[in-house]
């Protein structure tokens, strides 16, 4: 008993030396955070998830330029419907020559008007082109802004796990607490031996460090969250909302063509379709046309009407090589297409199914491992204060109800973010963006 004893000192006084070394420092930015914390909290209101997406949404400048890219494609509309200019000219000939023609004697003057005439459908094709181009922009900001909301709600969710993750350090600090002051007891009546006191010190430290830690987590998930509100930090987050419910609430339909990934898809398909026609219709020679009146310089009241036609010869140049890049293009845009529906129809069925596990993983967690492991705990507690359990007991206990917490809160994050990404496919929180107005 003796040899137990001398062997065990000098370990037990380098476990109290670490142990109190890290507890001298984890005090210190533990209460830094938490009186930074409540003072916060004193003046934040409570933050909803559909109030974190709203003001995201106003506060991202991401979306003001997607909309600003439609303006751009309204422009672009507003100009292909223009149809090309007339041409007005004026031709002086046979002046400044010799005899009869010397000076301006036998000047011939023409003003004339010419007008290109635009052949083979040419600018429906145009119009109807920038008409794609305006849609696929207006459906580009529709993305840009849910996946603005997906982001939103991961960041909201893992600021909420953050929080759950300080709570359960912060009740295993308490235990942790609770149990060094049991064994420092057992300790000083000589029914333990010493090196359990310096393991309970030791677990205690690591408690406060683990908190420390996961108050440093839980600030930068929040800051995270404050960046996405464009800085804001006035508010507190709803711990209910962390919760999963017992039955899915929100019924995600299978996506079709309308979803708006698959849209954009269509969009482009649809845009390449318009640009074939764009260029088949430049294959077209345009005509111009011409009217005018020319005036003779020898006899003010002679003048005569002119008129004129003219149109290229579409010999070397006919648009076949522009027109079989559009067709190709074309070809493409619906393999995409097809492709993008199968891709959105497995990530679908993934999502639903791994939402559906998690579900179910969080549900027995919460009516089974938790309280199994709380329960053992207490035995663990009393069975160690009757002297039937070890220290390393109660510690084993200890962690695995610390474990079985963690893998809640692990489950519930990856809950929240599957139903964010079933969100983001089924465009559910579409009517939380903002009508885009027109800018002329």
């Amino acid at each position: 008993m003796s040899f137990q004893s001398t062997s065990t000192r000098p370990r037990a006084r380098l476990l109290r030396y670490v142990a109190s070394a890290a507890l001298g420092i984890a005090p210190i930015v533990a209460v830094t955070t938490l009186a930074g914390s409540v003072a916060h909290a004193q003046e934040a209101s409570p933050l909803t998830l559909q109030d974190a997406i709203s003001r995201a949404v106003e506060a991202d400048p991401g979306l003001r330029a997607a909309g600003a890219g439609v303006d751009a494609a309204r422009g672009g509309l507003r100009q292909a419907r223009a149809r090309p200019n007339p041409e007005l000219s004026a031709e002086v000939e046979n002046f400044n020559g010799q005899g009869e023609l010397r000076g301006f004697d036998g000047a011939e003057t023409t003003f004339s008007l010419s007008q290109e005439v635009e052949l083979g459908g040419r600018r429906s094709a145009r119009v109807q082109l920038a008409n794609r181009e305006l849609h696929g922009a207006e459906l580009e900001r529709t993305i840009r802004g849910l996946d603005l909301i997906r982001e939103t709600q991961i960041a909201y969710f893992d600021a909420l796990a953050a929080e759950e993750l300080v709570a359960i350090a912060r009740e295993r600090l308490e235990t942790a607490q609770a149990l060094s002051a049991s064994v420092s007891r057992r300790v000083a009546a000589a029914r333990d031996p010493l090196m359990a006191g310096a393991r309970a010190e030791a677990g205690l430290a690591e408690a406060r460090i683990a908190l420390t830690r996961a108050q440093a987590e839980a600030a930068t998930a929040r800051a995270n969250l404050a960046s996405l509100l464009g800085g804001d930090t006035g508010f507190t987050l709803i711990a209910a909302d962390f919760s999963a419910p017992r039955t899915i609430e929100h019924a995600h339909d299978t996506p079709t063509d309308a979803a708006p990934d698959l849209a954009r898809l269509t969009a482009e398909r649809d845009r390449a379709n318009a640009a074939t026609r764009v260029e088949r219709s430049l294959a077209w020679q345009n005509p111009t046309v011409s009217f005018g009146y020319r005036q003779f310089a020898a006899d003010d009241d002679e003048g005569a009407l002119v008129a004129g036609f003219s149109v290229p010869l579409g010999i070397f140049d006919r648009n076949q090589g522009s027109v079989s890049r559009a067709r190709a293009e074309q070809r493409r845009a619906e393999f995409d297409l097809e492709a993008g529906r199968r891709t959105l129809q497995r990530e679908f069925s993934a999502l639903q199914r791994a939402i559906a596990a998690d579900a179910a993983a969080i549900s027995a967690t919460e009516d089974e491992v938790i309280p199994q492991a709380e329960r053992a705990l207490e035995l663990a507690q009393d069975g160690y204060n009757r002297g039937a359990f070890s220290y390393l007991d109660v510690l084993e206990a200890q962690r695995a109800l610390s474990d079985a917490r963690q893998s809640r809160v692990d489950a519930l994050r990856t809950f929240h973010n599957n139903e964010a990404a079933l969100d983001r496919l089924t465009a559910r929180f579409a009517d939380t963006l903002p009508e885009q107005e027109a800018h002329q």
